[in-house]
């Protein structure tokens, strides 16, 4: 029983291992070869009768199986290098962007030269190195790893585990160590696992690539689609502070006092730095992922380049852009939002006298002092979205200041003039 198992085990090994005839020739050609092992008619018997015609030649089998034994070695030894240069690829892409900051960095910019080589050049002389021509096509290049494509789905797969893993952790690592803490480094700084999530991106890009640049890089493209819109909905928008209905408690009167001012703000500090924080890494994710396309369009064949695209993906991230904005104007603006009530309350018709600044006036700028510094400092590495967060402010507070002092009426002489003198 155990010898037809193992008989149907060597058929399956043999159907699965056979080469094309094209293929065969290309391996030939490309990796020529003396030794009867390589041979695509590699027949173990004749194999063995040719090292011992007779039975007195087997005085030196020994001898024989520790050759045999030295070969396998070596070439295991070669097989484990190779695999564990390609194993360190992601790991010398991380220690990278560990090296360096991370505003400055795009795990898809090509490497740059690495500075002793130029060094020497300079030492030589050499100013200007003659650029090396390019080696001509090789015809059979693909060949042989067109054979494993029907087969890299396993690949595939365990990239989409892994990268669900990946994303678990990263939502993990959030719960634990909180949102970057304001008034440091951390406060609107991008968050540190969008580079790892690219920098994985990158290896597996690199990875599937030396293997296929078929339709297995078009299944790896919608995996990166995939967890592209997974890390902007759990990472990002899924961390985004709630707003609330409610107005804070505040009664018209307490709005009237200077002192209360401060009391009326909905969000707090920590959340105003998660707020600038998510803007700023929706922003790095969004210019990162224009990136990331375009070297999977240099990556795949030609005819596939119209099958990659991540628009999709970069419009979910202006989404977040969006949403983080219009966040930091509701904020400030609900603030404001009980002063100018209050505005519309006061009995204009019979103020007499015209006095200092109205404690409702006092309100509004002691809100827009609180919370305009702060989102301009969490957002000093994109200054274009602070410049968006005013212009949208503007364009909602002024409307509603104008339609609250309309609601003035009636006003007297005497009461439009402290109107007038207030702003």
């Amino acid at each position: 029983m155990m010898e037809e198992e193992e008989l149907e085990f060597v058929e399956e090994l043999e159907a699965v291992l056979q080469l094309t005839p094209d293929v065969q020739l290309a391996i030939e050609q490309v990796f020529p070869s003396q030794d009867p092992l390589d041979r695509a008619d590699f027949n173990a018997v004749e194999y063995i009768n040719t090292l011992f015609p007779t039975e007195q030649s087997l005085a030196n089998i020994d001898e024989v199986v520790n050759k045999i034994r030295l070969k396998i070695r070596r070439l295991d030894d070669s097989i484990r290098t190779v695999v564990r240069g390609q194993t360190n690829v992601g790991q010398d892409g991380r220690q990278k962007k560990l090296e360096s900051p991370l505003a400055s960095t795009n795990p898809f910019l090509e490497d740059e030269p690495a500075p002793e080589m130029e060094e020497l050049a300079m030492e030589k002389g050499d100013v200007e190195q003659p650029k090396k021509p390019k080696a001509p096509d090789n015809p059979f290049h693909g060949i042989v790893s067109k054979c494993f494509e029907p087969h890299l789905y396993v690949y595939i797969e365990s990239q989409d585990k892994n990268l669900g893993e990946l994303i678990d952790r990263f939502v993990a690592d959030f719960k634990a160590q909180g949102p970057p803490k304001p008034n440091t480094d951390e406060g609107g700084a991008v968050l540190p696992s969008c580079a790892d999530l690219f920098v994985y991106y990158k290896k597996c890009m690199v990875q599937c690539s030396q293997l296929s640049t078929g339709e297995p890089m078009i299944a790896l493209t919608t995996i990166f689609q995939k967890y592209l819109r997974e890390y902007a909905w759990k990472i990002l928008s899924g961390n985004l502070p709630k707003t609330t209905s409610s107005g804070g408690g505040l009664t018209i009167s307490s709005l009237l006092k200077e002192k209360e001012g401060s009391e009326v703000a909905r969000f707090t500090l920590e959340e105003l730095c998660l707020i600038c924080s998510i803007l700023s890494t929706a922003e790095y994710c969004l210019a990162t992922t224009q990136q990331l396309e375009e070297k999977l369009k240099e990556k795949v064949d030609i005819s596939l380049t119209e099958r990659i695209n991540l628009t999709g993906e970069m419009d979910t991230f202006s989404t977040v852009i969006s949403s983080s904005i219009q966040l930091l104007v509701q904020d400030l603006d609900a603030a404001c939002d009980p002063a100018l009530t209050a505005m519309s309350k006061m009995q204009w018709q019979n103020v007499e006298h015209v006095g200092d600044q109205s404690p409702y006036v006092t309100s509004v700028i002691l809100h827009i002092k609180q919370n305009v510094p702060i989102i301009r400092d969490n957002l000093a590495s994109t200054r274009k979205y602070f410049t968006q967060f005013c212009i949208k402010f503007a364009n909602s507070f002024i409307p509603k200041f104008i339609t609250h002092l309309f609601k003035c009426k009636p006003i007297s002489m005497v009461g439009a003039e402290q109107v007038r003198r207030n702003w």
